[in-house]
């Protein structure tokens, strides 16, 4: 994995790194291959991932996909250039260019 001075790319590669069993299923690739060669991988959709959260705040990233972990109790957001995020899925609702098809 690429050493990142900067928190954005760095807490990136990190997402990359913690979910990559994930990614790799969804993706359809080793999670081997998502660690090592993740800009080459990874291929983001052009659509709007919105995330509405319990308290009510709410989240919304373009060119934008999202994988749920039952394990990790949480919903990561890949994205093209905003970086990748994870939130708790308590409560969470997901949309995907505003049709709602996630909600735990």
């Amino acid at each position: 994995m690429p050493v990142f001075k900067y928190p954005v790319p760095r807490l990136a590669a990190q997402a990359v790194s913690d979910w990559s069993e994930e990614l790799g299923a969804h993706l359809g690739c080793p999670a081997v291959e998502v660690r090592e060669r993740s800009e080459a991988v990874m291929r983001f959709p052009l659509e709007t991932v919105r995330m509405e959260l319990m308290d009510g705040s709410s989240v919304e990233f373009r060119c934008a996909f999202f994988i749920v972990s039952d394990t990790k109790k949480a919903v990561a957001v890949f994205t093209e250039h905003c970086g990748h995020h994870v939130f708790p899925y308590h409560e969470a609702k997901v949309f995907i260019d505003g049709r709602l098809v996630y909600e735990q």
